[in-house]
């Protein structure tokens, strides 16, 4: 017996007890008589996404989505299995060696599994992130790369917390610790597109969105001057003090009041730079029509938004309710926040914040 045999028979004993655990919960009949049909109709669907037009809500995607997508299934796929059983302190005590084998052998393994899901993933988002994005395959790899280097450290973390932590000190430093790295690759993929944006042709697509109406081609250049300059340091600032802001108050009612103040506080923000966007001078001389500036500031919103209220709706998840499903169903919700606030802070603009021309 050599420490590759024992993890090799360990392996294959936990896959035969998922399989057991398969044909207990369904039937195989009725799977065979759904699974079929259901591979084919969805082979069907992911064909017409490649060769056939997309549907317009699909089309009209912002990049943003992109990146919450991902983290929602990297946050929600498992995490590291060391094949390490509670008998191996005795049985194993006199061959460390043979408990580092398993653990590295383990390591691997999870990282493998994590691979062939996020491989998955990204195969399903190609037509996406090809037909909508212009994004090349050179990278789609480097966002590949990039999220499941995210993945790896996000189950390093995991474990560490759960060997060294317990009770609320685990909750609140996993909570802070998903939330940061979740920013950080939000930060990432937002550098990624504008930077690639203004390198041309190589770029995703230099497009946000797909609609080639006026009001979206100004949200896109508003968006993408925002994070060209200076302006996306403060707001990685911001999320990130936001972040601890929202989750280190340990009352639920105070987690929401600051929860719901950041969110002013970004709206105003982010709505003063819609407006001086729209009072340079080099938009002062373009031929644009007047009622532009309000039916842009719904698409430019939502888009500023989104990576920032994303992240501290899903902390907020993560510190009032388990972090396992909290987590992501409060990624989910702040796609739906930044979403109503975009269509909100148009109104709310054109009632509080527009400034009349002179002259």
């Amino acid at each position: 017996m050599t420490a590759r045999r024992l993890f090799i028979r360990r392996w294959r004993d936990r896959f035969r007890e998922k399989l057991g655990v398969l044909k207990f919960t369904f039937d195989w009949t009725i799977l065979l008589y759904l699974g079929i049909p259901g591979l084919l109709l969805g082979g069907r669907a992911y064909y017409g996404l490649w060769r056939e037009e997309l549907p317009v809500w699909m089309a009209q995607l912002p990049y943003p989505v992109i990146p919450v997508l991902l983290l929602l299934i990297l946050y929600s796929s498992g995490g590291i299995s060391f094949y390490i059983e509670a008998a191996d302190v005795l049985f194993l005590r006199q061959r460390p060696r043979w408990i580092k084998g398993i653990m590295l052998r383990g390591l691997v393994a999870s990282a493998a599994v994590q691979a062939v899901v996020l491989a998955v993933a990204v195969g399903v988002l190609s037509p996406l992130l090809v037909r909508v994005y212009g994004m090349s395959w050179t990278e789609i790899a480097g966002l590949s790369a990039v999220a499941f280097a995210v993945k790896l450290i996000q189950m390093l973390i995991q474990q560490l917390l759960g060997v060294l932590t317990a009770g609320w000190r685990q909750l609140l430093l996993r909570s802070l610790a998903y939330s940061g790295l979740g920013a950080a690759f939000g930060a990432w993929a937002a550098w990624a597109w504008t930077a690639a944006a203004a390198g041309g042709a190589n770029g995703l697509g230099r497009r946000l969105t797909r609609s080639r109406q006026p009001e979206a081609r100004v949200a896109e250049a508003l968006v993408k001057a925002f994070f060209r300059g200076s302006e996306w340091k403060l707001y990685a600032q911001m999320t990130l003090a936001g972040l601890a802001a929202v989750v280190l108050p340990p009352y639920p009612a105070v987690n929401l009041i600051v929860y719901a103040a950041l969110l002013l506080l970004l709206l105003y923000w982010l709505g003063g730079h819609r407006r001086a966007f729209f009072e340079r001078e080099l938009m002062a001389i373009l031929p644009l029509e007047e009622s532009l500036e309000y039916r842009s500031a719904a698409p430019a919103m939502t888009m500023l938004l989104l990576p920032a209220v994303v992240v501290l709706t899903a902390a907020l998840g993560a510190k009032l309710f388990p972090p396992l499903w909290g987590l992501p169903a409060g990624a989910v919700c702040g796609v739906l926040i930044a979403w109503w606030l975009g269509g909100f802070s148009r109104g709310w603009g054109l009632a509080f914040g527009r400034r009349t021309k002179a002259g």
